[in-house]
C-alpha cells in the first residue's frame, strides 16, 4: 500500500475515531436542553391508533363517520404542528367539506359504483403527501425561496389515485430544499423536529411525510425517493415505508423531475404507520399498473420457503460511517427472529462491489456525466446556475436568506469531475445482476438502514454527509424495499432495518414487513 493510501486511510480513522465522536458531543451539548424523549401530547381518540384499513371499513359499514375521523385528524395536527412543524399547507375546511359529501352518499340506498368498496378502497379515510408532489392549485416549491409562490397546475398521477380511492387529502408536508438532503430543513417553512425528541432530525427529503404518520398527524401519506427519501424520514421516525420496483408507481409531476438515468432511481411510494396497510395503499398508488404483478399478491406465501440473506455493511466503503451498536443489533435482531420464528438459515452477502456505492450513485445522478451543474440550476428553479460560491461566502458571513448550507454544498461538490463513470454505470449493471441471480423471484436481503439513530438538528453535514448511500445504492438497483421499525434504542429513538427482493417482488417485502409487526414488533408511539 502506498504512503498515500495510509496517509488518507489513518485520517479517515482519526475522523471516524475521534473527530465524529467530539462533534457529536458537542452537539449533544448543544442541544440538551430540548434533547428529551417523548415530547408529543397523547392521542385523544383511538381512531389516531387505528389502522388505516380498518378505519375505511368502519366508515363504509357505518361505523363512524368521515366527518368524526376527519375532524380528529385535523385537531391532532393542529395540536402537534407547533411542536413538530411538519405541515407546509393545509385544506381543514375543503377536506370537512368532502368528509360530509361522503358521509351524503353512504347514507344512500343504492350507493353508486364509483364509491364501492372495489372502486374506493379508501373511501372517507384522510392522507397526506409530499409537497414537492403536485396537488392542483397548493403549494409545489419544494423549499426553494424562489419558487414559493408556485402553485401545482394539476394533480400528480399518484394523488388522482388517491383521490379516486375515496381518500381525502388533508395537507402537505415539508421537504428538504429541493428534495436533496437527510434533514427537512428549509428557508421557506422552516425545519420539521422529531416526534420521538424535538433535538433530533426527521431525515428527508420526506421528512415532513415522516413525522406526521408517526405523530399520528395521518392514517398515511405519499412520499418520493431517489436516495433513502423515503426509508430515511420512516426510519428516523419508526414508521413503515416502500420505495417500489422502478416504473410501478408514477413518478410523473412532482418537483424536481427525474431526468435520464434518474427516472430509474426515483420511486413514488407510501408512508404508513402499519405494516398492515402496506399493500391496500400500494395497490391504490400503483393504479392500473397493479394488473401486472397483482397474481403476486393473490398467491399465498410461506414465509419459511424463501430464501433469506443479510448485507452487514458496505463492504469496508471508507465514505460512509460504519454500522453503530444500534444498528447493528437491529441487524442481529431481525436475522435472530427470521431463524427462530421460521427456522430458516439466514445467510451472509459479501458484495465487493458495494465499496463503490456512493461512485455508482453519484454516476446515474450525473446520467454518465462526469461533472455537472444540473443541481445549481435547480437552485434557480431552472434558470441561470447559482453560483454556489457566492452563496457560501453569504451563508459564512450570515447574510444568507435564500440556500441552505447542504444545498450550496452539493451544488459545488458536484462541480468537481467524478473519476470514470461509464465504468461505475457499467459496476451498478454487474451488480444488478450479481443481486439477482442470488436472490431470484424467492429471496429477501435483510440490509442495514442509515448507519446511525436520528442525529441531532444540522449535526449531519459533519458527521454523516455521505450515509444517505445505504439507501442510495437500493436506488441504483431499482429493486423494491421496504423499511420496517425495530424498536427503540436506549434514548428512546426509532432503530430498524431493509428489506429487499428482486425486480416486481414487493410483496414478498411487504408480506415480511406485516410478519414482523404481527410476531416481533412495529411502529412505538412516539408519546
Amino acid at each position: 500500500m502506498g504512503k498515500i493510501n495510509v496517509f488518507v486511510l489513518g485520517f479517515l480513522k482519526f475522523i471516524d475515531n475521534v473527530l465524529k465522536p467530539l462533534i457529536s458531543y458537542c452537539f449533544r451539548f448543544y442541544y440538551s436542553k430540548i434533547d428529551v424523549p417523548n415530547p408529543l401530547p397523547k392521542c385523544s381518540s383511538d381512531l389516531l391508533l387505528t389502522p388505516g384499513h380498518k378505519l375505511a371499513k368502519k366508515i363504509r359499514n357505518k361505523e363512524i363517520t368521515s366527518l368524526q375521523l376527519v375532524t380528529v385528524y385535523i385537531d391532532r395536527i393542529k395540536q402537534i404542528q407547533p411542536l413538530v412543524n411538519c405541515v407546509v399547507q393545509e385544506r381543514f375546511d375543503e377536506a370537512i367539506k368532502e368528509a360530509k359529501e361522503i358521509d351524503k352518499i353512504l347514507s344512500l340506498q343504492e350507493i353508486p359504483g364509483k364509491y364501492s368498496e372495489e372502486n374506493a378502497p379508501l373511501l372517507g379515510v384522510p392522507f397526506s403527501c409530499k409537497e414537492c408532489i403536485w396537488v392542483k392549485g397548493m403549494s409545489n416549491n419544494s423549499g426553494l425561496v424562489c419558487r414559493k409562490d408556485v402553485l401545482a397546475p394539476e394533480d400528480a398521477k399518484v394523488v388522482k389515485h388517491m383521490k379516486n380511492s375515496g381518500a381525502i387529502l388533508t395537507c402537505l408536508t415539508n421537504t428538504s430544499e429541493v428534495c436533496m438532503w437527510l434533514e427537512s430543513s428549509n428557508y421557506v417553512t422552516g425545519t420539521t423536529r422529531n416526534p420521538y425528541n424535538l433535538s433530533r432530525i426527521v431525515g428527508g427529503s420526506s421528512g415532513g411525510e415522516g413525522c406526521i404518520v408517526s405523530a399520528c398527524g395521518a392514517v398515511w401519506g405519499i412520499g418520493s425517493d431517489i436516495g433513502g427519501s423515503i426509508r430515511m424520514p420512516s426510519f428516523f421516525n419508526g414508521v413503515y415505508g416502500h420505495k417500489p420496483s422502478k416504473n410501478l408507481i408514477s413518478n410523473e409531476f412532482q418537483f424536481p423531475q427525474g431526468i435520464g438515468m434518474q427516472e430509474d432511481m426515483l420511486g413514488t411510494g407510501p408512508i404508513c404507520r402499519y405494516a398492515s396497510d402496506l399493500k391496500v395503499i400500494f395497490k391504490v398508488l400503483c393504479g392500473p399498473k397493479f394488473s401486472e404483478i397483482e397474481k403476486n399478491f393473490e398467491q399465498k406465501i410461506e414465509l419459511k420457503n424463501l430464501k433469506f440473506y443479510y448485507v452487514q455493511d458496505l463492504q469496508g466503503n471508507v465514505l460512509v460511517t460504519k454500522p453503530s451498536d444500534d444498528v447493528k443489533k437491529s441487524l442481529e435482531r431481525a436475522i435472530k427472529f427470521l431463524e427462530t420464528d421460521l427456522g430458516v438459515e439466514v445467510r451472509e452477502l459479501k458484495l465487493k462491489k458495494l465499496r463503490s456505492s456512493f461512485q455508482m450513485w453519484t454516476s446515474m445522478m450525473n446520467n454518465g456525466k462526469s461533472s455537472s451543474d444540473s443541481f445549481s440550476t435547480l437552485l434557480n428553479d431552472g434558470k441561470e446556475p447559482v453560483n454556489p460560491y457566492k452563496e457560501l461566502v453569504r451563508s459564512i458571513f450570515g447574510f444568507q436568506d435564500k440556500h441552505t448550507l447542504p444545498a450550496i454544498s452539493l451544488a459545488i461538490t458536484e462541480r468537481f469531475p467524478s473519476s470514470r463513470p461509464d465504468h461505475h454505470i457499467e459496476l451498478a449493471n454487474a451488480l444488478r445482476e450479481e443481486i439477482k441471480d442470488i436472490i431470484k423471484d424467492d429471496g429477501i436481503i435483510i440490509f442495514p438502514s442509515f448507519p446511525v439513530v436520528a442525529p441531532y438538528h444540522n449535526q449531519a453535514l459533519f458527521t454523516n454527509s455521505l450515509d444517505f448511500i445505504y439507501y442510495g445504492i437500493l436506488n441504483v438497483m431499482g429493486f423494491p424495499v421496504t423499511q420496517i421499525p425495530m424498536g427503540l434504542n436506549m434514548e428512546g429513538l426509532p432503530t430498524g432495518v431493509q428489506l429487499v427482493a428482486n425486480h416486481n417482488m414487493d410483496h414478498l417485502t411487504i408480506k415480511l414487513a406485516e410478519h414482523f409487526e404481527n410476531n416481533l414488533t412495529g411502529w412505538i408511539p412516539p408519546f
